[in-house]
C-alpha cells in the first residue's frame, strides 16, 4: 500500500528519466509540481492561494512533529514503568480518585 502511494507521488512529481541523457532528467522535479501537493483533497480543504497552502503545510508539519514527541513520551513511559499506556491510565485513575490501586490484586502481581 505504501509502495503504491509512493509510486503515485513519484509519477506526479518527478520527470520520467531518459537514460540516454541522465544528466538532464534524472532526479528532476516537474516544473508544475509543488513538493507535498499530490492533488489529493477529497474534502476541498486545500487553499487556492500558494501562500496559504504553504502556511497550512507548515502547520501540518508542526502538528506531526508534536505527535511524534507525544508518541516518544508514551513509549518512554512504557519502558520506564513496564506497563502499557492503558494500564498506566487505569492505575493513575485509581490513584487520583483516592482508591488503592493495589487492592484486590493477586499476590505478586502489581497490575490489576
Amino acid at each position: 500500500m505504501i509502495g503504491a502511494a509512493e509510486l503515485n507521488r513519484a509519477t506526479k512529481g518527478w520527470v520520467e528519466p531518459d537514460f540516454g541523457k541522465p544528466y538532464k532528467t534524472l532526479w528532476k522535479l516537474r516544473d508544475n509540481y509543488y513538493p507535498g501537493d499530490i492533488g489529493f483533497d477529497p474534502l476541498g480543504l486545500k487553499p487556492s492561494d500558494p501562500k496559504e497552502f504553504a502556511t497550512m503545510q507548515t502547520k501540518e508539519l508542526q502538528n506531526g512533529r508534536l505527535a511524534m514527541i507525544g508518541v516518544a513520551g508514551m513509549c518512554s513511559q512504557e519502558i520506564f514503568n513496564h506497563r502499557g499506556i492503558v494500564d498506566t491510565a487505569i492505575f493513575y485513575n485509581k490513584v487520583f480518585s483516592g482508591l488503592d490501586p493495589y487492592a484486590n490484586c493477586p499476590e505478586g502481581i502489581d497490575i490489576c
